[in-house]
């Protein structure tokens, strides 16, 4: 039986075949690591880490303000809508707070790369609302910003929503 290859092409032929087998196997590697839809990386992460004593400022703001904010996200009355997010902003004394921009960008833990952005409307006594197009139950991170008279509040919380229509 005659060999495939002659012994001196033997050695460069595997080695170059090792190479290639190692490029194939990283760019499927990339394409699958990239197009999983729970993977996501922290939007402007390195401009965040540059102003962390900015934030921690902000953090320190927010307990001088003392501003307290409670949310509620209700489950879609009917096939096809969309769960509503009621929010009660209230001042150091638990009186409301009117006249304020809400505004929330919002992630599904599972979906990190698919950001809910919307800004709440005023609904009176301190109280905002809007729908948010969530659509499955699980573990949601909400992050408001709140604006009202030059004041900045923000507040970040993550918590098991149960999405399902009642």
């Amino acid at each position: 039986m005659t060999p495939l290859l002659p012994p001196r092409l033997r050695w460069p032929v595997l080695i170059i075949g090792a190479l290639v087998i190692h490029v194939v196997v990283s760019l499927v590697t990339v394409v699958i690591a990239t197009s999983n839809p729970s993977y996501a990386v922290e939007e402007d992460y390195y401009q965040k880490a540059l102003a962390w004593d900015a934030r921690r400022a902000q953090d320190r703001h927010n307990l001088e303000l003392g501003w307290r904010l409670d949310f509620e996200v209700a489950p879609p009355l009917t096939a096809g809508s969309d769960p509503q997010l009621a929010v009660r902003l209230t001042d150091r004394s638990g009186q409301p707070l009117d006249g304020a921009r809400v505004a929330v960008a919002t992630f599904h833990n599972a979906r990190a790369d698919q950001i809910v952005r919307t800004e709440l409307a005023a609904t009176g006594g301190g109280a905002y609302a809007c729908p948010l197009a969530m659509r499955r139950s699980g573990v949601w991170e909400l992050r408001f910003v709140v604006d009202r008279g030059g004041e900045r509040f923000t507040h970040t919380v993550r918590r098991h929503l149960s999405l399902e229509r009642r």
